[in-house]
């Protein structure tokens, strides 16, 4: 029978040791050379990824705005089939008055009218209560939600307007055109215009005042501002209820930067945005097209 061998074999102790050093090595944990390796590939993938998440996250809130303007945009068309073909009041409300009825009521010059939900919301006031109750459809998700009054802040309630050239009620604001058409019923939007008619745009937050979006048909001045939150562009409905991205091409139009807003006077000689917006606005009262390059 052999014998069972005592005596450690010679390689045995060099196997072990050699165990332990792998062992001991398995939990070394990381270099701090491959930590900051690790760190720099993350960083590169993050610089990466961020355009397309920017990227993404304004798409987002472009179709939100979309949306919004189209719900706007129906319950205008809306409106006109439940009255007889008449478009919704729409003008100054000066002051916010069950008497003076429009689409929705308050200025944001008026101090107070600018937060207050009646005036958009309440059936007293605002031809559109019956139809939308839901106020995120006012408000475009690139805009502020909040406006001060008095060093006090409130909730922001509109950033949209509506062509002032459609469904104008009471005294015409002076300071605008008065050789064009303004239309009163669905069935009057003129054909001569190809582009459309538009109804409802996002308005630069600054620029937002009336209820109407003022145009000047006839001077080189911007009245209102429109919005340029969406990738220097903004979303633009129409009358026959679809709604469209345009992107602005000039610099004044997308950073008026130093405008008096509110003196809806602003001196913008030859921009074509003013131009763009004109052919989509109205025709001259004889019914001849204006001819605006588009």
């Amino acid at each position: 029978m052999p014998q069972r061998l005592t005596t450690p074999l010679p390689w045995s102790k060099t196997f072990r040791r050699g165990n332990r050093s792998r062992t001991a090595l398995s939990f070394s944990g990381f270099t701090l050379i491959e930590l900051l390796v690790v760190i720099a590939i993350i960083a590169i993938i993050a610089a990466l990824l961020l355009p397309a998440l920017t990227s993404a996250k304004a798409r987002g809130k472009r179709i939100q705005c979309l949306n919004n303007q189209r719900q706007l945009a129906m319950t205008w068309v809306l409106y006109t089939v439940d009255n007889n073909d008449w478009l919704v009041s729409n003008g100054i409300c000066d002051p916010e008055s069950p008497a003076n009825k429009l689409w929705v009521q308050g200025a944001f010059v008026h101090t107070g009218a600018n937060t207050n939900v009646d005036y958009m919301f309440n059936p007293e006031y605002a031809l559109f209560a019956s139809y939308l109750k839901n106020r995120g459809v006012y408000l475009c998700p690139t805009d502020r939600d909040w406006v001060k009054v008095n060093g006090v802040l409130y909730p922001k309630l509109r950033s949209y307007a509506l062509n002032a050239y459609v469904g104008w009620k009471g005294n015409w604001d002076g300071r605008m055109s008065t050789s064009y058409t303004v239309f009163q019923r669905f069935g009057a939007l003129s054909s001569k215009m190809p582009q459309g008619v538009f109804t409802f745009m996002d308005v630069q937050p600054d620029s937002i005042c009336w209820p109407f979006f003022g145009v000047q048909m006839q001077t080189d001045t911007m009245f209102n501002f429109p919005g340029a939150s969406h990738t220097r562009g903004a979303e633009v409905s129409y009358a026959d209820g679809h709604v469209e991205y345009h992107r602005w091409l000039n610099p004044r139009t997308i950073n008026p930067t130093g405008a008096n807003f509110h003196g809806h006077n602003d001196s913008v000689p030859g921009n074509v945005d003013l131009g763009w917006i004109r052919a989509r606005t109205s025709v001259l009262k004889n019914g001849a097209f204006a001819g605006f390059n588009p």
